[in-house]
């Protein structure tokens, strides 16, 4: 009777702690994601730069502008008639600059590798958005559990202060014990507002990446995450390549710095027209042809120097591309261990620990208690060991979040 008195408790303990917060709509991690993904700004802001840097990849090895020329030609300054000399000429022409070089092709291989750097930072930036989302809202489900489990306590530990109370009065135990009850009370209660802190915080995290939905109540189950693959290709993770292509583009950059040791030139073409003689002869129009080029006599003062900005730059972004690459995978062997040493703890508590906390409180309460103190105290056990499972699985659910950022899902 008294075993089976057991298991309804912790049948009614196992409700309570399911139950949901209110009866409305939950949001689920799966709907929190799916919000994420449409409404985050800094997603917005990361397709925005991806459209841009697509449009910068069509103008980028195009040649400038041609320029238009016109005006007046051999004007005579003692009275500056236009009809006055046979000289004076209107002008139209057209200038058209060309850089030296192979500098067009250089300049649409480098818009190229921008854009895919900024592709590799936008799902950079999706990973991430989920990553944190994930944390949040694990974080959330976490807080809640707890605020449920402290109300249970503080259930368990207003009757340990009724029953130390009893006792003192009928002089059955010390003062002590009824101070420690309610001091045992009174830390319960110590901690109830800032675990409604944190919950209030942590929402209003989530409300940045998804809005008013952020709060709606959780639901009871904690979700599974997918299984984090096995391995890790760094050479595929979108911080790599956006750092790749950096240090493509920086390369680029050296190669266009050596076009400006060639001339770049420019071509204009003009059309004089003429006015008739003063006897209505008419005069032939003139037509100009030149070429401008660029004379790069003073190199070590210019092209030098810019050269070895560009191989320093070149440098320090290769340098950051290998740092990067180091920087995951040490993120990946450090969340991997986690992660193993994790599922591990969660498979002790699930098989070892907590089956033999519940047989503890059965063999308690089915003749070894003296009173209903070591019951209750049995029951505190358990809640503990509840709140310890709860923060392992949800530390499993987060490095799993942290795996997924590394390895894609």
């Amino acid at each position: 009777m008294f075993v089976s008195t057991v298991v309804a408790r912790f049948a009614l303990l196992t409700a309570l702690l399911a139950a949901p917060l209110s009866a409305g709509a939950a949001l689920t991690l799966t709907e929190a994601e799916r919000l994420a993904l449409e409404r985050a700004p800094g997603l917005e802001r990361a397709r925005a730069t991806v459209a841009a840097s697509t449009e910068r990849v069509v103008y980028e090895g195009r040649l400038p502008d041609p320029q238009l020329t016109t005006g007046f030609v051999n004007v005579p300054t003692d009275s500056y008639n236009l009809r006055q000399d046979d000289m004076t000429m209107t002008m139209v022409g057209v200038r058209q600059s060309f850089p030296p070089g192979d500098t067009l092709n250089l300049r649409s291989q480098r818009a190229e590798k921008e854009l895919t750097r900024e592709e590799a930072r936008l799902e950079a930036e999706r990973r991430n958005l989920l990553r944190q989302v994930r944390q949040t809202w694990l974080e959330i489900y976490y807080l809640n559990h707890s605020l449920r489990l402290l109300e249970e306590t503080r259930r368990l530990q207003r009757k340990q202060l009724e029953a130390a109370e009893g006792r003192y009065r009928a002089a059955a135990d010390m003062q002590q014990a009824l101070i420690r009850a309610r001091q045992a009370l009174a830390r319960v209660n110590e901690r109830e507002p800032m675990l409604k802190a944190q919950i209030t915080r942590a929402r209003a995290q989530l409300g940045r990446w998804i809005g008013e939905a952020a709060t709606l109540p959780l639901p009871a189950e904690l979700p599974a995450l997918p299984v984090p693959a096995p391995d890790f290709d760094t050479a595929r993770h979108p911080e790599l390549l956006a750092a790749e292509a950096m240090h493509n583009a920086a390369r680029l950059e050296v190669n266009m710095a050596r076009q400006e040791y060639k001339p770049g030139w420019m071509l204009d073409l003009q059309y004089g027209f003429r006015r008739p003689m003063p006897d209505g002869t008419e005069r032939p129009d003139m037509v100009t042809a030149m070429v401008t080029l660029d004379l790069p006599l003073f190199r070590s003062k210019r092209q030098d120097r810019r050269l070895a900005e560009k191989q320093a730059l070149e440098s320090g972004a290769r340098l950051d591309a290998e740092d990067k690459r180091r920087e995951l995978v040490a993120m990946y062997q450090s969340m991997r261990a986690e992660y193993e040493a994790l599922v591990a703890r969660a498979k002790i508590f699930e098989e070892q620990l907590l089956p033999a906390i519940r047989r503890e409180a059965q063999v308690t309460v089915a003749g070894f208690a003296r009173d209903q103190t070591e019951y209750r105290d049995a029951q505190m056990k358990a809640l503990e060991a509840e709140q310890e499972y709860t923060r392992v699985r949800v530390d499993l659910a987060k490095t799993q979040a942290e795996l997924l950022y590394l390895t894609g899902e």
